[in-house]
């Protein structure tokens, strides 16, 4: 294929399948666990030491060990209202979907989130509404959550939770604004004071990066409204310069591992904008070279574990860029092709997978990423049901999200 520049990133990931695409194919090590854009790696369970625990009274006893935590893999369905839920093989990278999957929801969900620990799921709906979920992290089966749903009383699109796990922030399309919900003890959602916030113009996507900024995609005008939260009361208050201008129509963002730059996805034309991070202010400036081409398309954005790559679902295939560690600006490496279509991107940092969602054929594409060259091999089995059978149903699948 065309990644054939490769490129040292000196890390250490899990075992890689067949070289389907993007070479080269350089075999990677037995994977290891790693902070993964704030996503905490939570509930893995080992025995140490004496014996286990035995039900006696007597010392030197352990309590027997919580369950492990399974890596997850969500995608919800806004044509049929369900969602889809996968475990996935951390050696493998196959995702392999849950008993009762895909599992009832409610009108048009879009957005999906996890916190941080792994114990809530969040979905958002243009219908106007959050609906939560009590999150079993040793199966993926999902508990509807008391008081669910929660109302934004907005066009809500996008959903992101805060690195911390204390908030959740909802895009709300053509309200033009963002709203914020305290995450309660229980995972309940309390809308906090002053919200909804003032966005522009048809906010389609939304992210949360390091020293507690917060940003949004505004699709019509072409821009980037930046705040900072206040992490006690959850208000937003507007980055001093914002909105920012991109391409025209972004409709995805994403954050480096550092908290230092951030990517949109400019769809109209094919490029990614790219910004650095002023982690004193929170303010955006364009990086040189910025927007950088894409040409085949630009749906969604991601990056790895590293920072040191960036991914690119232009609708079909995925674009491979490597990002200068001091600069940001990207660099392509070539494309990889899948066995269908890649509308929308996750990524399991840890084991060094990506997941790209087909929604038309109702499917999901994995890539391993190869750890010296950095780029994506489709792994054997490809492409994988989200459900048997789920290639003859109407489901309208929108986005996806893995929790390891």
């Amino acid at each position: 294929m065309l990644c054939d520049e490769p490129i040292d990133l000196k890390e250490t990931h899990g075992p890689l399948g067949p070289d389907q695409s993007c070479e080269p194919g350089a075999d990677g090590t037995p994977p290891r666990a790693r902070t993964f854009l704030g996503a905490i790696l939570c509930g893995m369970a080992c025995a140490c030491g004496g014996g286990g625990y035995t039900g006696s009274s007597g010392g030197g006893n352990n309590p027997p060990p919580p369950p492990a935590s399974a890596t997850l893999l969500y995608v919800p369905n806004e044509a049929a209202g369900t969602l889809d839920a996968l475990t996935i093989d951390r050696q493998t990278g196959i995702p392999t979907p849950i008993s009762g999957s895909p599992l009832p929801d409610g009108p048009m969900p879009r957005g999906i989130a996890v916190d941080p620990q792994k114990r809530f799921l969040y979905v958002t709906s243009p219908s106007g509404e959050v609906r939560a979920y009590l999150l079993d992290s040793s199966t993926g089966k999902l508990t509807t959550m008391s008081g669910s749903p929660f109302l934004t009383s907005a066009q809500s699109v996008a959903i992101a939770v805060d690195p911390s796990g204390q908030f959740v922030l909802t895009a709300n399309g053509s309200s033009n604004t963002v709203s914020v919900f305290e995450i309660g003890l229980t995972g309940a959602l309390t809308e906090v004071a002053g919200s909804p916030f003032a966005a522009g113009a048809d906010p389609s996507a939304i992210v949360v990066a390091a020293g507690h900024y917060v940003y949004a995609a505004n699709q019509v005008g072409g821009s980037v409204s930046a705040y900072r939260i206040d992490m006690t009361s959850g208000s937003l208050t507007p980055v001093a310069g914002s909105p920012f201008p991109v391409g025209a129509s972004p409709g995805a963002l994403v954050v480096d591992p550092s908290g230092t730059h951030l990517y949109a996805a400019d769809s109209q034309p094919g490029a990614v904008s790219g910004f650095t991070i002023d982690v004193s202010t929170g303010a955006l400036t364009a990086i040189s070279g910025s927007p950088f081409p894409a040409p085949n398309g630009a749906l969604s954005v991601v990056t790895d574990a590293s920072g040191k790559l960036l991914h690119i679902a232009n609708g079909t295939n995925v674009d491979c860029y490597t990002i200068d560690a001091s600069s940001g600006a990207l660099t392509p490496i070539g494309t990889s092709v899948t066995n269908g279509r890649a509308t929308a991107l996750a990524v399991d940092g840890p084991d060094n997978f990506l997941y790209a969602l087909d929604n038309v054929d109702n499917q999901v594409e994995v890539f391993s990423i190869d750890a010296t060259s950095g780029s994506l091999k489709l792994i054997a089995g490809n492409p994988f049901p989200l459900f048997p059978g789920s290639n003859q149903q109407g489901l309208g699948p929108t986005s996806i999200t893995v929790a390891h």
